[in-house]
């Protein structure tokens, strides 16, 4: 777990790979906490949903890579596509403030959403529980911190004693680090199965560059991202108008799967065995990572991020539960 919580919100960092129920487990968890009483009397919990994705560049900013067949597609699953700038200053605020900037309008909620597989019973139990130890005896005066606020994304995470990671600033505005790994075969399936994503800014220009996967991912230091200036936070959303993106063919093979394997190679545990061989390509590299790192569920617990029972395997339930403890054990221990 993370430093004790400062300021007017805690952030509950929830991340794993494409399509392992971040934005579906961050519902649920809003669902149970949202409005559940606190000491002192009549007061009560305020929570929030910060997306990631509300922080990609305009669509003619997203970076182009060449795939192994020599396309040239953009890379959406790329630090470089992501504003980390704003994204961190936009955790700061919240810290700071306890709300959500103006300046954030949300376009996550109109992509498709799936059932969470969780019944509105058990959902309903899980909040009765909360509400119970919040207003207990046990529970102290919460009014220091009476705002949660769950950030999800598949780049949240900094690995420890890099401190010039590209996520280093977002990492570290995070309290609570809970990990979602998923199989292969499941992100696969579920990333094909969905019909596309909402996007802003105006339609892409022909790429005129590629940038290395490898390179611009986050699983180096100092790299990926953009250089911006400060956003106004307090202003109105003033982005372009919003288009849609649909994964070419191949995108989870070429893009996505890779790009989650590099990025998280300090977090997935992989064979000891038949490591690379010296002056392999990075090409070369990345495919003997991937192949040493399997279906992806097995991710260390000894460096600061709580990772969720049953490699993903658990049902929507399960993992519920256990964020809600975890969430529950750390608040308490702040207040």
């Amino acid at each position: 777990m993370s430093k004790p919580a400062d300021g007017k919100a805690v952030i509950i960092g929830i991340s794993g790979p494409s399509s392992s129920g971040k934005t579906t487990l961050a519902r649920l968890l809003q669902r149970v906490f949202c409005g559940v009483n606190l000491k002192p009397k009549d007061t009560h919990l305020n929570t929030f949903i910060i997306h990631e994705d509300d922080f990609y560049f305009p669509d003619d900013k997203i970076p182009y890579t060449t795939t192994r067949t020599g396309a040239k597609i953009q890379d959406w699953d790329t630090a470089a596509a992501i504003d980390i700038p704003f994204l961190s200053q936009a955790l700061h605020y919240v810290r700071e403030n306890g709300t959500l900037p103006p300046r954030l309008r949300s376009k996550e909620d109109q992509n498709y959403q799936t059932h969470s597989g969780v019944s509105d019973e058990v959902v309903q139990k899980l909040r009765d529980e909360v509400d119970a130890r919040l207003r207990g005896e046990a529970a102290a005066d919460s009014t220091a911190n009476p705002t949660v606020s769950f950030l999800e994304g598949f780049l949240l995470f900094a690995p420890p004693g890099q401190e010039r990671h590209v996520l280093r600033s977002v990492s570290d505005a995070i309290h609570l680090r809970l990990f979602l790994p998923a199989p292969y075969e499941l992100v696969k399936a579920r990333r094909e199965g969905r019909n596309g994503y909402v996007t802003v800014g105006p339609a892409p220009q022909p790429p005129v560059h590629t940038h290395d996967t490898a390179g611009a991912g986050a699983g180096g230091e100092g790299a990926g991202g953009k250089t911006r200036t400060e956003v106004d936070l307090d202003a109105e959303d003033d982005r372009p108008p919003q288009n849609f993106w649909v994964d070419p063919p191949g995108y989870v093979d070429d893009i996505v799967w890779p790009q989650y394997v590099i990025d998280h190679s300090w977090l997935l545990i992989a064979e000891d065995g038949d490591k690379e061989e010296k002056g392999e390509s990075k090409d070369q590299e990345k495919a003997d990572l991937v192949r040493r790192v399997g279906d992806g569920t097995r991710a260390r617990t000894d460096v600061g991020v709580e990772v969720a029972p049953g490699y993903g395997r658990e049902g929507m339930d399960v993992v519920l539960r256990w964020a809600v403890e975890l969430i529950l054990g750390y608040y308490l221990d702040q207040t």
